[in-house]
């Protein structure tokens, strides 16, 4: 079918629309930004399971599986008397050494490395929960959300669509539920899952595995990449926010569709006037028709009413601009 190509006037609707196809675009292209960021994901993805192997084999040497056995069978006999289990899965890792103060006196230095496996980790330098927007970025903008709201809104976090966007992120990811949870693609609970049996409390920081020169080296190379890919997905922000920001400021001159649809000629991105329409104003948001044929089978058990339904599509526009 060949597109219609109309002229008509901009209005701020059509300007974003037009910014979220660039935005897009650039986000489906190679680039610098983009491959560093997936090298980084690839990374953490292929050290994961080794790093889980390792772990495994310091803990049981330290705790050898027969004893886990028994006080599993103590705690089946006299209960929280019998001993403490705990599944664990973020780990503290000591590699000791003397070493001496300036004025020559020794000490123990204990080399502590915190190793967290689960999605909630938060790798040195980092807080709250930027491993998880970015190790989900992808996943996160093809459901229509958006990863990168915290740096989009690092300046002004009492805006009231970074808390929106907040708890939408969190809730698809599993870090919140409410009554309408659907319980599906739980990312936190399924990070959560695995774990390995260790003796003592419930607190990681209380039980620390010695471990040598290399495995410790291993282990802070995990940490480093896990740190890595939380700063390729800033950087990889930071690139194309710059550039948005830039046809932000030139569509502002313009008045007619025509001249946007000349400027993204000249730069090879597809641009047509249908696409941008204020009665489809969603077609240029983050969601293909395949995830937005998702969404939408997801919700439909949970309107019980016509209202409902209403508001939440209601939502999506919201989104959309």
């Amino acid at each position: 079918m060949t597109a219609i190509t109309k002229d008509f006037r901009l209005n701020a609707d059509k300007r974003k629309s037009i910014e979220n196809v660039y935005e897009n675009f650039l986000l489906t292209q190679t680039n610098k930004a983009r491959q560093t960021y997936d090298k980084a994901k690839a990374k953490v993805d292929e050290m994961y399971p080794k790093i889980w192997e390792l772990i495994t084999k310091v803990v049981r040497e330290a705790q050898p599986q027969e004893d886990v056995d028994t006080i599993n069978s103590m705690r089946a006999k006299y209960g929280d008397n019998g001993g403490q289990i705990h599944d664990d899965n973020c780990f503290y890792f000591i590699n000791p050494t003397m070493e001496q103060t300036s004025g020559g006196q020794e000490y123990e230095n204990k080399h502590e490395l915190h190793v967290d496996m689960t999605l909630d980790a938060r790798p040195s330098g980092t807080y709250g929960n930027q491993f998880a927007y970015a190790y989900y970025y992808d996943e996160l903008k093809q459901k229509g959300l958006d990863p990168d709201f915290e740096l989009r809104w690092s300046g002004e976090k009492r805006n009231p669509r970074y808390y929106e966007t907040e708890s939408q992120v969190r809730k698809y990811l599993g870090f919140s539920r409410d009554k309408n949870d659907d319980g599906k693609n739980k990312a936190v609970q399924e990070w959560k899952a695995k774990t390995i049996p260790v003796i003592g409390t419930s607190y990681c920081h209380s039980r620390q595995f010695k471990v040598d020169d290399i495995t410790h080296s291993v282990f802070n190379e995990f940490t480093i990449a896990q740190e890595k890919l939380v700063q390729a997905h800033e950087t990889m922000f930071k690139y194309v926010n710059e550039k948005v920001m830039k046809l932000r400021q030139g569509l502002r001159t313009y008045t007619k569709f025509s001249q946007a649809k000349q400027l993204f000629d000249k730069l090879g991105i597809p641009l047509n006037d249908s696409a941008i329409d204020e009665q489809s104003s969603m077609a240029l948001s983050v969601f293909s028709p395949d995830n937005l044929a998702d969404m939408l089978t997801d919700q439909e058990e949970q309107f019980s009413s016509r209202e409902e339904k209403i508001a939440y599509f209601k939502s999506l526009q919201a989104q959309a601009n």
